[in-house]
């Protein structure tokens, strides 16, 4: 019996494959499970961003649709709204579940990331150093924007990225230098050349899905724990803890929860106090006889006894002590 959650990925599947949006072609990354997707968006005609083809990866949980999706992209796109280091993209809906809707489908967060390329928000963007090329420089972001189409077109070839083919020079940033004069801050910026975060870039859009290739920025940070943490946006612990948690889950569901098995003593107990526990439930209460006329006659015509007054009081006796027996302690046996 397959959850809430799968039956619901089956159906946007189903939808998907009847009638898909132009420019995205979407395609389970596993046939083992349904919780992984990847898919190909190709950037809107007319835009900057028309002809290039981005891959983005998507991992739904057991909570969909009470909650949103992971989404990140894998050819990561040098654009305001989509952080660098993870290729997360900064979407209301997506980062905040306060704001997603159960109605939300998966059609509209792939229109969503599509129309976001061509439509970028300076506001508290994710990528300082895109937003001020953007506001200070649009002809840098446009040919920036050309090399990172051309790029993603040679990536979905198979063919590697020469870096050295960059027709853009360095540009300090006038906001990352004021932000280094204000010492007193509390937010420390870090200022990063443009070789440097293009070469990440290209090294990023370049990782393949095949497990028998190595992803170069993964590679570089395996033996940094701090490096790790800022990378995959949670601590080398938690990642180990999470580890251990879809193993132990997959082997109950494979192999089922093993218990120690117990004694002969402890069975032979456990048996025994539940026979006595049914006894109990189901033994009718018990009442002791009273004297049939027949006995109640010999006591009164006893040849030994003359005296009434002792005869009638040991009658009592007898009827008392008939009628306070303890049924408990009668053996049925």
């Amino acid at each position: 019996m397959y959850s809430r959650a799968h039956l619901l990925i089956e159906l946007e599947q189903q939808k998907l494959q009847k009638d898909s949006p132009w420019g995205i072609e979407a395609s389970i990354l596993d046939e083992t499970s349904i919780f992984e997707w990847m898919v190909k968006i190709k950037g809107l005609k007319n835009t900057l961003w028309e002809g290039g083809i981005f891959k983005v990866y998507i991992k739904f949980d057991e909570h969909y649709n009470y909650r949103p999706p992971q989404v990140y992209f894998q050819t990561i796109p040098f654009h305001p709204n989509v952080d660098v280091g993870t290729g997360k993209p900064c979407v209301d809906f997506l980062d905040n579940n306060e704001q997603w809707k159960e109605n939300y489908s998966l059609s509209m967060i792939l229109i969503s990331l599509q129309t976001l390329l061509s439509n970028p928000i300076v506001k508290n963007a994710v990528n300082v150093e895109a937003a001020h090329m953007l506001l200070t420089s649009p002809d840098s972001y446009a040919q920036m924007v050309k090399e990172c189409v051309i790029a993603s077109q040679k990536v979905e070839a198979g063919e590697t990225i020469d870096i050295t083919e960059t027709k853009i020079k360095p540009v300090a940033s006038k906001l990352q230098h004021s932000r280094a004069a204000k010492t007193t801050q509390s937010l420390r910026s870090v200022k990063l050349s443009f070789e440097d975060y293009h070469k990440t870039w290209c090294a990023i859009a370049t990782s393949q899905t095949k497990l028998t290739q190595a992803n170069p920025v993964v590679e570089s940070v395996k033996d940094k724990d701090k490096l790790q943490e800022i990378h995959f946006g949670i601590s080398r612990q938690d990642v180990e803890q999470q580890f251990q948690k879809q193993v132990e889950d997959h082997n109950n569901l494979v192999y089922g929860v093993f218990k120690n098995k117990p004694s002969a003593g402890e069975i032979k107990a456990a048996k025994l106090a539940q026979l006595n526990k049914m006894k109990e439930m189901y033994r009718p209460p018990k009442q002791s006889p009273e004297p049939n006329d027949e006995n109640r006659e010999k006591l009164l015509n006893r040849p030994d006894i003359e005296d009434q007054d002792i005869l009638d009081k040991e009658v009592d006796d007898l009827v008392n002590w008939t009628n306070n027996l303890n049924s408990n302690a009668i053996d049925t046996t």
